[in-house]
């Protein structure tokens, strides 16, 4: 690898990263300030100090050694996760409790921890709206102009020229619909049209690193540039935004119940690989690769997994069912759990990082 390759990928990975932090963070504070709730911290990266200062409402801003992740902590948690309330919230006076977070009503405490997800899909919504309304979109017609030999296409008995109309029952409009049928279906019922008349086929996918292969191409041609007028732009971007929610969680679903493999789930070093892969296409793939990035973190984070924000929400939701505070011993016991299921995801994706990355290299 050249010394530049050797820079870029992990200089992409740390402007992905510390975008996508600053983002999430900063939606929890600006919905904090919009509550009334004084900011104590907000930091870029762990460890060591290298650069802050403090504003005239309090909030000290911080830049540190270790640019993995960031935080922002309120007035009156003993920690950044907002999981538990500082022993000296007790004794806070009345002004002091305006301004604290673990004295907001429920309903705020959850628009501020919503707040930080909310951001990144905000974020991701206006960097694609801005992205399709310079630059159009492609819109490619579902025909086949090539068949890969050996593939599960061709076993399927796919030919060139066929032009899909459904998959698994779902119509298809274009060829971005074959791809993602492809990413979430294991075997697909297909039916195209050839020769005038349409014909039912199925295909099992083979598997391979990076994800399952169907074997078929699309024919690109100048006329399936679309441009796209701002209003335009932003409806696609939401689509775009709703449909890999939904994908993204119709994976995770298979892949718990035990219908789909682990294998293709990126962990730290995967997302660092894909950065500079994508900074390597130029602005605009390294651009599409942010919006997918801030999707993912944000969706992330809504899950009901203590520790995230979801985890928090789930909280609220129970206290304001039960309506009384849950115990701090539950709160511990459902913390820790928490950890360990993400300690166990980071684990399972380093692996599958490190085998994709060493086959990659020395194949």
């Amino acid at each position: 690898m050249s010394a530049f390759l050797t820079v870029l990928y992990p200089v992409s990975f740390l402007i992905v990263l510390s975008l996508v932090v600053i983002v999430h963070e900063f939606g929890h504070f600006f919905a904090a300030r919009l509550s009334g709730v004084k900011v104590d911290e907000f930091s870029l990266g762990f460890g060591k100090i290298l650069w802050s200062r403090q504003d005239k409402k309090g909030t000290t801003w911080k830049v540190c050694l270790i640019p993995l992740g960031g935080y922002v902590k309120m007035f009156g948690d003993a920690d950044a996760a907002s999981a538990t309330a500082d022993e000296s919230a007790r004794e806070f006076t009345e002004e002091e409790k305006k301004i604290s977070f673990p004295h907001q009503s429920l309903p705020v405490k959850a628009f501020i921890s919503v707040a930080g997800p909310a951001m990144n899909y905000v974020f991701a919504i206006v960097l694609l709206t801005v992205f399709l309304s310079i630059f159009g979109m492609v819109v490619v017609p579902p025909v086949i102009s090539e068949v890969a030999k050996g593939s599960a296409a061709e076993q399927a008995g796919l030919l060139k020229n066929d032009r899909f109309i459904s998959i698994n029952g779902d119509k298809i409009e274009e060829f971005s619909d074959v791809r993602r049928h492809v990413q979430l279906d294991g075997v697909l019922n297909i039916v195209v049209l050839r020769d005038g008349a349409e014909v039912p086929l199925t295909a099992r996918l083979s598997a391979e690193k990076g994800g399952a292969v169907l074997g078929v191409q699309a024919l690109m041609a100048a006329d399936h540039f679309k441009p796209l007028n701002v209003g335009q732009a932003f409806v696609e971007s939401v689509k775009e935004a709703w449909e890999t929610t939904v994908d993204t969680l119709i994976v995770l679903k298979r892949i718990l119940l035990g219908q789909r493999s682990a294998d293709d789930m990126r962990g730290p070093l995967g997302i660092a690989e894909a950065s500079g892969d994508a900074a390597r296409g130029g602005f605009v793939s390294f651009a599409l690769f942010l919006v997918q990035v801030s999707i993912g973190i944000g969706l992330v984070n809504l899950l009901p997994v203590p520790v995230l924000d979801g985890g928090h929400l789930l909280f609220y939701a129970a206290e304001g069912v039960i309506r009384r505070p849950i115990g701090e011993k539950t709160q511990t016991v459902a913390l820790n759990i928490g950890l360990a299921l993400l300690l166990c995801l980071l684990i399972v994706t380093s692996w599958n990082d490190i085998v994709r990355i060493f086959t990659r290299l020395f194949r």
